[in-house]
């Protein structure tokens, strides 16, 4: 072969890829060869543990909680590649393309042997590894966060990478590869899936892996010489030449990416031990109390504790909670897992909007089922698993406060003339007295926001108002709360908060108010009082039932409007914490810190002094007219009304709901067209139990059964666990059926020895 012919035969060799590009990709004339990117571990012991592959080790972390024991080693297989891409949320349609993403999967979904997740993650720890202009883009359009789609390859697949997974993700949302900011991969994207991204596209991986795109050249080079070597000797000596030359690098290529899955192992070894200590166990068991520990036989009743790290497990232990012990088993419910997961988004779940909105008592000691509602928003949410952790720990120490305390104590009162009648000395020591106390000091900041006479409002308000005082005494009040009863399960449909004035706070209480400006008549005081009521009250409501700052308020109100209709429950029946009611016992939910009542009523005096919220003038043609003005009034929620709702009209105005939390006690349960996610639990017997299956695996898996039964893979041992199930649970049932007795006998036992598990004492 001359030269000219040879030069000619390498150029073709270069521009002849190895195989077929994947469908839908365009020829960007790219040399083949295994994707160029950063590799990671030469700048890091372990790579799996930077931030480019956080997505993927959640994922497998996920996987992990939700396999079967037999099948859970499969999360953690190194043979199955995990892969990442990060999207630029500026180039993408809010409404059609990321809400849907997000909300297919809210966790992540795993079908038969598919896995893969979309979640959000903060810009911040992958700047280094974006581009300088994407992070200014970022910057000027003020996002902080990144849609991500992590997946992995199906096992002994030739044709489904991870990378081909979450390009069948994205094309079903109609993203194209523009939006890619960055690509992740454990081991370095081979020669196929190298072309599914674009020639800029930065790309980090863990390991190296396939053949180099410098080593893909030398190859065609060497074959070229070898043919060309031995071309005087006929066609099938240049075949055995260049299949000599293809082995050799085969045999490379086969070491290198057996090197990869052993650094591999390793490195995935201690991604799942730090993920399993960190988070293997559920978050402080909410709405379930046990004994700290274990008494000795014979002794007393001893203080409530709450686990904190402990799940929430099985059943109660209606004589002797330690019976057995050693074979409780720690079990995963869905609000818990979820929680427990690392803090990465799931999906677009906003945690800080969690409000309890379900609850139940089956009624034979095995504890409470609940199930909380969130809002669905990506990219605008809090997406911190901490923070719902926050909020279903306040939630649950809310709800048995109320039950342990006498409902005429649940007020606070911030007034500069009653430092001693701040709130009750038991409900002070706790958050949801807290959370009262600075609701009631945010009401006073609120309305001096409302009539600051500098805002348009406020100088509408200070122009109608006669005389030079002033009084703004407002107490939050519950409004009558929209509930449906079915059996034991309470639906919690609205429970909106009141704000009345202190005339009208008085006057419902049966009691006169002294008048607050006594130099001043009295046709003068109604008609500021008559003006404050129409054009701040309904701001100042609006506020209270929907601001970001008084979340916390809704949250333990919620709890108080569930622990009003659970002490109406207990009135009827037996149920589990019946013996806490008005028991006095807060213990084990004390605040922890050095928190005190007086404190926040310090900040008060200091506010109300300084001007903060006290408006003391009005500026009239000039000239400037002083007006003594009054801020105080409280909160106060002793008296609960409940609006129940009939069974026709819950029927009609809420179809599905049912179904939704039903849902939501297996699986986060998203409802089509809205844009509420329910999380839920079982009671710790049946989470012990296996209660139910997961549906939003079984409704995914109806939707690709066809492809699986193409794929023809074998069952798994968790699909015939799900199958069997309805068969494994007539035995829990029977056990629970038999120890109902056993229960019964206990009802007049002490509440301390005969509840969930719980935390020790803060």
């Amino acid at each position: 072969m001359n030269r000219p012919r040879w030069l000619a035969a390498l150029l073709l060799a270069l521009l002849v890829p190895l195989g077929s590009a994947p469908p839908g990709v365009a020829d960007d004339k790219r040399p083949p060869g295994a994707a160029k990117g950063r590799d990671l571990s030469m700048q890091e012991e372990n790579p799996l543990l930077t931030s480019p592959f956080e997505p993927i080790e959640k994922l497998r972390y996920d996987l992990w909680r939700e396999l079967p024991k037999a099948d859970k080693n499969e999360a953690w297989n190194p043979y199955r590649n995990g892969a990442a891409v990060y999207l630029d949320p500026t180039m993408l349609d809010y409404d059609h393309q990321v809400m849907p993403l997000l909300k297919e999967t809210t966790t992540f979904s795993h079908t038969g042997r598919q896995a893969w997740a979309a979640s959000v993650v903060r810009v911040d720890p992958l700047r280094e590894y974006l581009k300088r202009a994407a992070v200014q883009r970022l910057d000027d359009a003020k996002w902080g966060e990144l849609v991500v789609v992590s997946a992995l390859n199906i096992q002994k697949s030739k044709q489904r990478h991870s990378e081909d997974v979450i390009q069948k993700v994205l094309d079903k949302y109609g993203i194209g590869d523009e939006a890619e900011l960055l690509g992740s991969s454990e081991r370095q994207n081979c020669s196929r899936c190298a072309r599914l991204y674009r020639p800029d596209t930065p790309l980090v991986f863990g390991h190296p892996y396939d053949i180099s795109v410098q080593e893909w050249v030398d190859r065609e080079v060497e074959i070229a010489w070898a043919r060309n070597k031995v071309a005087h000797l006929g066609p099938e000596a240049e075949r055995r030449a260049e299949k000599g030359v293809r082995e050799k690098y085969q045999e490379r290529v086969k070491r290198r990416n057996a090197t990869a899955k052993d650094k591999l192992v390793t490195d995935l070894g201690e991604v799942r031990r730090g993920l399993e200590a960190r988070y293997g166990h559920e978050p402080s068991p909410a709405f379930s109390v046990d004994p700290k520990q274990c008494p000795d036989q014979g002794t007393g009743t001893q203080s409530l504790g709450l686990q904190q790290t402990l799940v929430l497990t099985a059943a109660a232990k209606a004589a002797n909670p330690c019976d057995d012990a050693e074979d409780t088993p720690r079990v995963a419910t869905v609000l818990g897992s979820m929680l427990a997961a690392p803090g990465l988004s799931t999906g677009g779940i906003d945690f800080s909007s969690m409000e309890l909105r379900y609850l139940s008592d089956p009624g034979d000691g095995s504890g409470l089922q609940y199930s909380f509602s969130a809002d669905f928003k990506p990219l605008k949410g809090d997406a911190r698993t901490a923070t719902g952790r926050a909020a279903l720990s306040q939630s649950s120490d809310a709800f048995f406060v109320w039950l342990s305390l006498a409902p005429q104590n649940f007020w606070v009162n911030l007034n500069p003339d009653e430092p001693e009648r701040i709130v009750d000395g038991r409900l002070g020591r706790t958050d949801a007295g807290k959370v009262m106390l600075e609701a009631d000091l945010e009401m006073k900041k609120t309305v001096g926001k409302l009539i600051h006479p500098h805002s348009a409002l406020g100088r509408k308000f200070w122009g109608g108002v006669r005389g030079d005082c002033m009084s703004f005494r407002n107490w939050i009040l519950p409004a009558p709360a929209s509930v449906h009863q079915d059996g034991d399960k309470l639906y919690i449909l609205d429970a909106p908060l009141d704000v009345q004035m202190e005339t009208q706070y008085l006057a419902g209480n049966g009691a006169s108010s002294a008048r607050s400006c006594p130099e001043q008549d009295k046709a003068t005081e109604d008609h500021n009082e008559a003006l404050f009521r129409d054009l701040i009250l309904p701001r100042l409501k609006k506020a209270i039932n929907t601001a970001p700052e008084y979340a916390e308020l809704r949250r333990v109100y919620l709890a108080r409007v569930a622990a009003e209709w659970y002490r109406e429950l207990s009135r009827t029946k037996d149920t589990t914490y019946g013996d806490l009611i008005d028991s006095g016992d807060i213990d084990t939910w004390r605040r922890t810190g050095d928190w005190r009542p007086t404190d926040t009523f310090d900040r008060y005096v200091d506010s109300y002094t300084k001007g903060e919220f006290k408006v003391t003038d009005r500026t009239t043609e000039g000239d400037t007219t002083y007006v003594r003005s009054y801020v105080y009034g409280g909160v106060d929620l002793t008296r609960i009304p409940l609006k129940t709702v009939t069974d026709d009209r819950f029927t009609s105005d809420f179809a599905g709901l049912p179904q939704s939390v039903d849902r939501s006690l297996n699986a986060p349960a998203a409802v089509a067209g809205d844009e509420t996610v329910w999380l839920g639990s079982p009671t710790p017997r049946q989470a012990k139990a296996g209660f139910g299956a997961p549906a939003e695996q079984e409704a995914q898996g109806k939707q690709e059964g066809q492809a699986e039964q193409e794929a023809r893979e074998p069952v798994s041992s968790g699909t015939w666990a799900l199958r069997l199930l309805p068969a494994l649970l007539l035995a829990p049932v029977a056990v629970l059926w038999l120890r109902r007795r056993r229960l019964n006998n206990a009802r007049r036992a002490n509440h301390l020895r005969r509840n969930a598990v719980g935390r020790p004492r803060r």
